[in-house]
């Protein structure tokens, strides 16, 4: 653990951090860990709502129950499909979807129930389900984005690694039972958590060019 985060440069921090999958078998220290969570506690969100919970899981049991919830549910996908070449597809993805088991530290995401007040406006005075989704711009997922980049960041700054891991949550409501989570709050990412291992560290794809993905509008 880099216990001098307090002298990282930010921009360092952007450019150099990387998805990484693998992760040696050391055990990031709960300090760590905290700092992690403390970042993503830090983020901004829709009218400070800071609608979220963080748990931290190192329990191997429970990553293997989460792991094999994950399987099943693609299986069952996988049932409902019917070409090889579907199958196949669904069996890749769920591949790449269950390694967070291996990670020493898997954090949950959950995104807390909130009551968006302009849509509870709308719908007392009658605007249809269409329209209110339309309206609906999605706000409190969106703050829980930042609070996991802010822990995806934290994490790189302090010598860890990690993971913003969706495909897994076609067992959200698995995890939900799994993490004795209330009915109405929803984990909504995994972030796993380790030690690099160093085999991992040159596989990501480059990302594009500022030009490729920047205008100007004046």
């Amino acid at each position: 653990m880099n216990t001098d985060y307090e002298g990282c440069n930010f921009f360092d921090v952007i450019a150099t951090r990387k998805t990484i999958r693998k992760y040696t078998n050391e055990i990031p220290p709960l300090e760590a860990i905290k700092k992690i969570a403390d970042a993503g506690r830090l983020a901004p969100s829709t009218t400070n709502t800071q609608n979220w919970e963080f748990i931290a899981i190192y329990d191997n049991e429970t990553k293997e129950k989460m792991a094999k919830a994950v399987n099943d549910k693609y299986d069952e996908l996988k049932d409902f499909v019917q070409s090889e070449e579907d199958k196949n597809k669904i069996n890749g993805y769920k591949y790449y979807s269950m390694f967070f088991n291996k990670a020493p530290v898997v954090f949950a995401i959950v995104e807390k129930k909130r009551i968006s007040t302009i849509l509870s406006i709308l719908e007392r005075n009658g605007m249809t389900d269409d329209l209110l989704r339309y309206y609906d711009n999605r706000s409190s997922i969106l703050s829980m984005g930042a609070a996991i980049e802010n822990m995806s960041l934290c994490a790189h700054a302090i010598g860890l690694s990690s993971c913003w891991m969706c495909a897994p949550l076609v067992a959200q409501k698995e995890f939900g039972e799994i993490l004795g989570l209330n009915p109405d709050d929803k984990v909504v990412t995994i972030l796993s958590v380790g030690y690099p291992d160093v085999s991992a560290m040159n596989q990501n794809k480059p990302k594009k060019t500022l030009d490729e993905v920047f205008r100007i509008v004046l």
